[in-house]
Parts: structure tokens; C-alpha cells; sequence
């Protein structure tokens, strides 16, 4: 098959990066796979294959005829036999731009999130639903992503549930194991990733263990609004911003902590990756993250309980190692069994074809 997959610009998002992961698999298995990004992004992504950027500027994100008639100008000069659109801003750019010019190939959804936090009036859910009408078919990451799809919009074409992938790493981080553990968080600064109350768990969790560091792993729009409350908090000697940073858990210590306090997710990649390097994880318990993460694989903590995750950040520091081997053992197993980027890939690779023959 000839796939285009159309993402919103080169950056160190979730997004972005899985699709560059899935368009690497794909294109192993034989597939001629072209990677689009919409606007512009100075991030170099990790994918061997044909890229295409059309280096939009995002103030056009509403209305950019040029963009769009280029991208039609693409569909007739390339001819892919399906389009998947990655996230909401592709899903829109590819239904404009398939509408205004008249072209007939296929557009799949990928839906990575929660549609129903994201829909505030009933204009902005006929406007979305127009969208999804004009596509062939969905994958949500997740079947909370999925649940949540359905709880908005009447969907009667094909709709699957298919989960993110990862590439299970032949050995864990050559990182030395530190005295103290390191509290890693790793998302873009961004309203979703909740830093906020990040900041505010480990000031209180620092108190009864001072020799602690946090580090933050990317980049994003709030991330001066961030470090401007770390100083307000009189943390900045114990919180370290790393930056994007790539195959992060190569960089990290092996006796570090994953925090994961988001507001919205679908299944994050940072916590499989966690699971196949055996870094504990905690994390609330928002979109799909119960789907992987449970009391065997790790420590799920219900959404604002900071309390509670504070409990649980302070239990594994202190946990008896066999206990939290087994745990970092049955994580390992579950995403060696079920998400290794090989196995995620076919399924694509499935739907792909139901949805053209």
C-alpha cells in the first residue's frame, strides 16, 4: 500500500513520534509510506522514509488555501491509496482540503485522546461532526477513547480500537543506578500534562525526603509559566529541566520514578516504555491509562488525589525490592506481550485494508 500519514508539525509529541514509529514498522513490512507535518517545527523526526513539510505558519491553522491546494496537488501527483489523519488539526487540513479539490482517496481518523473535553458548544460538535462524517473510518488509541467517541458523535462506519506501540529495548538503561531516585516526568509543557500540580505534589513529597531531584523531560508552551512556579516554590536546586530528549529512558537512571499527574490522555507511550525499561510508574487515572497501568503493573491513582499520590510516590521509594520487582516484571511481560510496535503495526495494517477493499 501507499499511506500518507499527515501530522501537525515536527515536535517531540506523542503523536508525532508514534507515527514516525508506526510509518518505520510499516515501512519495513513493505509499504510505501510518506510522512506530511502541516506547519512549521525545527524538531528533527525520527523517521528513515519520503517526509514531506509543507511549513505552514500555525497562525493559518483556521483557513490556508495555499496549504491545502498543495496537499491536493500531492494526493494527485502521489496517489496513496489511504491518508491517515494524526490528531485534530490533520483531520481538519485533510477534509478541507479533500472537499474544496475534489480528490477521492480515503481519510482515516486516528483519534489519540478524549474528543468530549475538547467539544465546549454545539457549534464546535456540528463543526467536528462534519469532519468525522467525512472520513472512512477510526482508531481510537484506547476503548475509553473510544467509549468517550461514542458518548459525542453517531459514528456508524468502521471504528476500531488500536492501541499505541513501542519497540520492547534489547537492554535497559547503561545509566549507573544512583543513591537517591530520580522522580521523572516526561510530556510537553502543556495544560493536559498538568506540570502545576507536578510542582506542587513534589514540594510536599521533598519535605520528607530532601535529597530527592525531579527531572522534566521536553518542551512546550508553559514551560516559563512552570519554571516561574518552581522558583515561586523555591525548588530550582532540586528540579532539572532536560529538554527534549531522544530514547529518553536510555538517559535516565534505572532506579528513577515516572510521575504522570495528566488531565487527559489516551494510552501514553511513556508509560510503556517505562513498563519494557521496568521504571515504576503513577499516574491518575485519566483516558485509557487503566487500560495498562493497574495495581499489578504499577500504582493508578484516582484523578486530583493528590494525597494519594503522594502515598504512592512515597511507598515505592521505601518498598521492599522483590515486592517491586514482581510488579516491574508483570509490567514488563504485559507490554512484551500486547504492545510491541511489530504487533500494533499489523493490526494498522488490518484496518487499512478493511477500510479500502
Amino acid at each position: 500500500m501507499k499511506i500518507f500519514q499527515v501530522i501537525q508539525k515536527p515536535q517531540a509529541r506523542g503523536v508525532e513520534l508514534f507515527t514516525c514509529l508506526l510509518s518505520e514498522e510499516l515501512q519495513k513490512r513493505g509499504h510505501e509510506v510518506t510522512l506530511i507535518s502541516i506547519f512549521e517545527g525545527e524538531y528533527h523526526l525520527p523517521y528513515s522514509g519520503k517526509q514531506i513539510h509543507l511549513k505552514r505558519p500555525l497562525a493559518n491553522r483556521l483557513v490556508d488555501w495555499k496549504a491545502w491546494k498543495a496537499f491536493a496537488k500531492l494526493v494527485e501527483e502521489e496517489v496513496p491509496d489511504i491518508i491517515q489523519a494524526n490528531a485534530a488539526d490533520t483531520l481538519k487540513f485533510t477534509v478541507f482540503s479533500k472537499k474544496l479539490f475534489g480528490w477521492k482517496v480515503p481519510i482515516i481518523f486516528r483519534n489519540a485522546s478524549q474528543v468530549s473535553l475538547y467539544i465546549k458548544n454545539p457549534w464546535t460538535r456540528r463543526f467536528n461532526e462534519f469532519l468525522y462524517g467525512s472520513v472512512v473510518g477510526i482508531a481510537s488509541v484506547s476503548k475509553k477513547s473510544a467509549d468517550d467517541f461514542g458518548l459525542v458523535f453517531n459514528f456508524e462506519k468502521l471504528h476500531k480500537v488500536i492501541p499505541i506501540g513501542i519497540n520492547i529495548p534489547n537492554k535497559i538503561s547503561n545509566e549507573p543506578i544512583l543513591e537517591n531516585p530520580i522522580l521523572v516526568h516526561i510530556g510537553g509543557f502543556t495544560f493536559e500534562k498538568n506540570h502545576s500540580e507536578l510542582i506542587d505534589m513534589y514540594g510536599n513529597i521533598s519535605k520528607s525526603f530532601p535529597n530527592l531531584t525531579l527531572w522534566l523531560l521536553g518542551d512546550g508552551p508553559l514551560k516559563e509559566k512552570v519554571t516561574q512556579k518552581i522558583h515561586k516554590l523555591d525548588l530550582q536546586s532540586s528540579v532539572v529541566f532536560k529538554g527534549n530528549v531522544a530514547d529518553p529512558f536510555q538517559s535516565i537512571p534505572p532506579n528513577s520514578i515516572l510521575l504522570l499527574p495528566s488531565k487527559i490522555e489516551g494510552i501514553p507511550a511513556v508509560i510503556l516504555e517505562a513498563f519494557a525499561n521496568r521504571i515504576p510508574v503513577i499516574a491518575y487515572d485519566v483516558g485509557g491509562i487503566s487500560e495498562v497501568l493497574t495495581k499489578e503493573t504499577g500504582w493508578l491513582i484516582p484523578p486530583g488525589d493528590q494525597n494519594a499520590f503522594i502515598s504512592a510516590v512515597q511507598e515505592v521509594l521505601q518498598m521492599d525490592q522483590t515486592e517491586k520487582a514482581t510488579i516491574l516484571d508483570q509490567a514488563f511481560k504485559l507490554v512484551s506481550d500486547k504492545y510491541s510496535i511489530e504487533k500494533i503495526s499489523k493490526q494498522f495494517e488490518t484496518f487499512y485494508l478493511e477500510v479500502i477493499l
